[in-house]
């Protein structure tokens, strides 16, 4: 997992650097920086507006008593988007700009949730094996006047 995690860190900021050095050679250095700004500027505007989107559906699905946990994975998606998009580079910024598509994070999800269920399993026991199967299960009932006064008379 570090090994992978170490290519990623840098393979992708790499990418980012060659692809920028090549938008430039073949366009000037002015229109490499405009790009860069325009996609940063769009990139906030669409994070602001789907968070915006979003957050009134989570609202709205907390007021009918439902839990909201698809919605809370897009708000989580959307906050990676706009990290993304706050890093200079091209290839980061297309894969912010897809996040911040509700299919795209749709498709995303899906594929997340079959890679979660394909690497993990969850064991589920009644009893845990380690602790002693003797429990006895009792009710505390809190005491009256007329049921400590019987107390009182039995002994």
């Amino acid at each position: 997992m570090f090994a992978r995690l170490l290519l990623i860190f840098i393979l992708v900021p790499l990418a980012d650097l060659i692809l920028l050095m090549l938008i430039s050679k073949y366009t000037t250095v002015a229109t490499t920086i405009a790009l860069i700004v325009v996609s940063g500027i769009i990139g906030a505007w669409l994070a602001k507006w789907q968070t915006s989107k979003v957050g009134v559906r989570i609202r709205d699905r907390l007021s009918r008593n439902q839990v909201p946990a698809d919605l809370l994975t897009d708000g989580a998606m959307i906050l990676f988007a706009a990290g993304l998009l706050i890093t200079p580079g091209l290839l980061t910024d297309l894969f912010g700009f897809s996040l911040l598509i509700p299919i795209c994070r749709h498709w995303y999800k899906t594929w997340a949730i079959a890679s979660i269920k394909n690497h993990v399993s969850v064991n589920v026991y009644k009893h845990h094996p380690e602790r002693p199967s003797d429990i006895i299960e009792g009710e505390v009932v809190s005491q009256t006047k007329s049921t400590q006064e019987s107390v009182e008379k039995i002994d």
